[in-house]
């Protein structure tokens, strides 16, 4: 799990933007093309990941990882 908020910046720039949002952000022409969503629905949601790394945001991602057995 990792827990970002304003009282940690080196976070906010490093996880948060250049990793977490940009690799969401990377994916939207894949996206409008399979027509899983409208492209005013993804700026809405790119957007409000942005408002995560702002003063008052706060941002939290849980990792996991299955396994499954045959």
């Amino acid at each position: 799990m990792i827990y970002v908020d304003s009282s940690k910046p080196d976070l906010v720039e490093g996880f948060t933007k250049s990793t977490f949002i940009a690799m969401v952000e990377g994916v939207k022409e894949q996206s409008m093309r399979s027509g899983l969503m409208e492209e005013e629905e993804w700026d809405k949601g790119i957007r409000d990941l942005y408002r995560t790394t702002g003063e008052d945001g706060t941002f939290i991602y849980t990792f996991f990882k299955g396994k499954a057995l045959k």
